[in-house]
């Protein structure tokens, strides 16, 4: 019975061997020629996974090539620059920009120095223009009325929240109040 089970016992496949893309192209015409769409259609998707791996593979090649050169590029710049960087020359600056555009046959070099940024006081906007509160003109002024709209200023201010429109109810307030002319 052992020799039964072994005789019964089936060997693993073996992984099937990759195929080139000339042989793909070779079953598409095949497929074509027969009319087959359903092959056509597979072959096809096969022939577009064999060509975005091949084209993976070369971007990959590319990349880790670039990436050996950069490091050489960078470390020839470094050693270039530790003489000016030793004596001090470069002490005003902050740091280096250096391109060069191989096709263009364009090189730029340029110091950089980053002033100390300004505290901030908060609230994101570049900070009042005039020291009045658009309140307190609208508690001076609001009972007027606004251009012909039929409306007060304080009844205009309050039927939009746009910030085009109360810019312009603010610019009027101003006006009234001789901030601005």
């Amino acid at each position: 019975m052992v020799e039964e089970v072994a005789a019964a016992t089936v060997q693993p496949a073996e992984a099937p061997k990759p195929v080139s893309e000339a042989e793909l192209m070779a079953q598409l015409d095949a497929a074509l020629k027969s009319k087959d769409f359903k092959v056509v259609a597979k072959v096809s998707n096969e022939i577009a996974k064999f060509q975005k791996t091949k084209e993976q593979a070369e971007q990959a090649a590319k990349e880790a090539t670039l990436a050996a050169v950069t490091d050489k590029v960078k470390k020839a710049i470094q050693a270039a620059l530790k003489p000016l960087v030793d004596a001090k020359e470069l002490d005003e600056a902050d740091g280096i920009w250096f391109t060069q555009d191989f096709g263009e046959k364009l090189v730029t070099c340029r110091l950089t120095k980053t002033a100390a940024r300004k505290a901030s006081t908060g609230g994101g906007g570049v900070g009042k223009k005039f020291d009045v509160n658009t309140n307190d003109l609208l508690a001076k002024f609001g009972d007027r009325p606004y251009k012909e709209s039929g409306m007060t200023i304080q009844q205009a201010w309050e039927s939009n929240t746009d910030k085009n429109w109360r810019y312009a109810i603010r610019q009027a307030l101003l006006k009234l109040n001789g901030t601005i002319s």
